[in-house]
């Protein structure tokens, strides 16, 4: 079974465009060290037989911090240095290396490399030691691997793309620094117990917390092909999290997820208590709300719950790599050139955009995690499939990276999603939107329709041993009447199949949507951003929510509010 998780932010279009370099490589004394113990180290490895034909070594340096309160008080509270070290080994031949996919293996989900904490490199020799001892165990790795997969290739079935493992990266130099900005967690310390102290009392509040997060720092990336990178990585984030149970076991939620560009563009404090009160209220208004039932119906999926659809829905399905995945589903295998999903809808992927909005995206960079330029990419034209995203492993019709192959630290990169952008030809304010959807509702003769305010983080299915399908978590939906009442449910997902469920968009709003998250899938956690217009459906299916089997606390919480208050 293939399942991605999504991770999500907040919502709020012009787009920022990325820095120059303002650095020399060749004066980067990480760089230098690198670059030595790789030249040493692939001169020997590519004699080995089989060979070692291509080496990388990933260097991450910076800072982390987090703040954690909840119940009125710091939970967690720390600043950490970041120096992290990867190994990327690449054992044979372009056409079959000890990367190919072991057919029929579970290990294909996890996709490691060696990584490794390292000294700082104003200790030369601990840092090159480090780096020595991990290529070694690097290359063991690889070539253990590629025994397996030779292994694997003779036993199985030939596939239909026989496309190589590996297309070289073109050769790059680029460097560019950024100044850590400060960040002093205290300063933020009785914001947010104040804004906590706001769940005190409230019974419908089973869970309450509030973070600060900050992640910075340099990355350095060089290769046996000789590239040399260095680009910058800064992430600041502010949020907050409420949730809940009836007593029928069903679990509710609200958040709110701040990123911002630097600490200074954290919200006020008038602004975090303003909207955390907004979050009490909806989670109050769903702890009293009636439960949805399964029905197939018009539906709007507004601004952010359509960014997180076509991200699920979509997104997965786009990343190009799964089509020459014989486990893979391959929704969109053979269809270049064909209308796939409505003709009113473009998807572009642009990881060198910055900022939407004067939001940051979580989904930028300069550079992929393989040492390939980012670049924009037009995946879907008004509804005609044009292209994939592409990491450098070639499939049928795409020979090389477009500087999407991204991994979190200790596994191999993969085809992923960046800055994913759905736009309309044509669109209508949202609120002939809404109008667009009663209407529906009647000329289909339903009882109601949906606006689905929110999705939550989901699943897509993509494997061929299940149904090619989504599910994803309906966290706030508005029942929709024909004479245009509107009515708080829960307990709903919005499930279906990606092909007959895009080809059901009716319209776009004007009304172009942010969120930022973090996705899952076999090569690990990485940040991204995705961008949407409110969409209106002919009809959406919707089912029950899986629901806990235990009912709220029975012991009262030591601040719970009397009854009748």
């Amino acid at each position: 079974m293939k399942k991605y998780v999504l991770l999500l932010a907040l919502a709020w279009p012009v787009l920022g465009i990325a820095a120059e370099p303002n650095c020399n490589t060749g004066g980067e004394v990480p760089l230098q060290l690198m670059e030595q113990e790789l030249t040493r180290s692939f001169k020997i490895l590519k004699k080995q037989n089989p060979p070692i034909y291509y080496l990388s070594y990933t260097y991450k340096e910076g800072e982390n911090a987090f703040l954690s309160v909840a119940y009125d008080g710091v939970a967690d509270k720390s600043v950490n240095p970041v120096s992290s070290a990867e190994v990327m080994a690449r054992v044979g031949s372009v056409k079959l290396d000890n990367t190919h996919a072991l057919r029929g293996e579970r290990e294909n989900w996890i996709l490691p490399v060696w990584s490794a904490p390292v000294p700082d490199p104003s200790d030369p020799k601990g840092f090159l030691t480090a780096w020595w001892k991990g290529t070694q165990q690097a290359a063991e790795d690889a070539q253990r691997d590629f025994s397996r997969v030779q292994s694997n290739v003779r036993s199985m079935a030939v596939v239909r793309d026989q496309s190589d493992d590996f297309v070289f990266p073109p050769k790059e130099n680029y460097c560019r620094t950024e100044k850590l900005q400060k960040i002093d967690l205290t300063q933020y310390e009785d914001m947010l117990k104040e804004a906590s102290r706001l769940a005190r009392g409230k019974k419908f509040v089973l869970n309450a917390s509030f973070s600060v997060s900050a992640e910075q720092g340099h990355r350095y990336f060089a290769d046996s092909r000789g590239t040399r990178l260095k680009t910058p990585f800064s992430f600041f984030r502010m949020a907050y999290q409420f949730s809940g149970r009836g007593k029928d076991g069903l679990e509710i939620s609200r958040d709110g997820i701040y990123d911002v560009l630097s600490p200074q563009d954290f919200p006020s404090r008038e602004k975090l208590l303003a909207d955390v009160k907004k979050s009490l209220q909806e989670l109050e208004e769903l702890s009293n709300a009636p439960e949805g039932d399964p029905y197939n119906a018009p539906t709007i999926l507004k601004g952010r719950a359509a960014a997180v659809f076509v991200h699920e829905v979509m997104g997965h399905r786009l990343e190009g790599y799964r089509l020459k995945n014989a486990g893979d589903g391959q929704t969109l295998a053979g269809k270049v050139g064909q209308q796939v999903i409505s003709p009113l809808i473009t998807i572009t992927a642009d990881p060198t955009q910055t900022q939407f909005k004067g939001e940051p995206l979580r989904g930028h960079y300069e550079y992929d995690d393989e040492g390939v330029k980012a670049r924009p990419v037009t995946l879907i034209e008004n509804g005609v499939l044009k292209n994939f995203l592409m990491q450098s492993s070639p499939i049928e019709g795409f020979p090389v990276s477009n500087g999407h192959g991204r991994k979190q630290t200790g596994r191999r990169a993969e085809a992923r999603m960046s800055v994913i952008r759905a736009t309309a030809s044509q669109t209508v304010p949202y609120e002939r939107l809404e109008e667009m959807l009663v209407e529906e509702i009647k000329r289909q003769g339903k009882p109601y329709g949906f606006i689905v305010e929110d999705l939550g983080g989901g699943f897509t299915l993509t494997g061929t041993g299940l149904p090619q399908s989504f599910k994803l978590e309906a966290k706030r939906v508005l029942r929709v009447y024909p004479d245009g009442r509107k009515e708080v449910v829960r307990g709903l997902d919005v499930v279906g199949t990606p092909l007959v469920s895009f080809n059901k968009i009716l319209a776009a709003g004007d009304d172009d949507t942010l969120f930022n998250g973090s996705c899952g899938a076999e090569s690990g956690w990485v940040p991204q951003s995705n961008i949407a217009p409110s969409l209106l459906f002919e009809n959406l299916e919707m089912e029950k929510t899986q629901k806990s089997d235990f009912k709220p606390p029975v012991l009262p919480a030591p601040d719970a509010e009397e009854e009748g208050k």
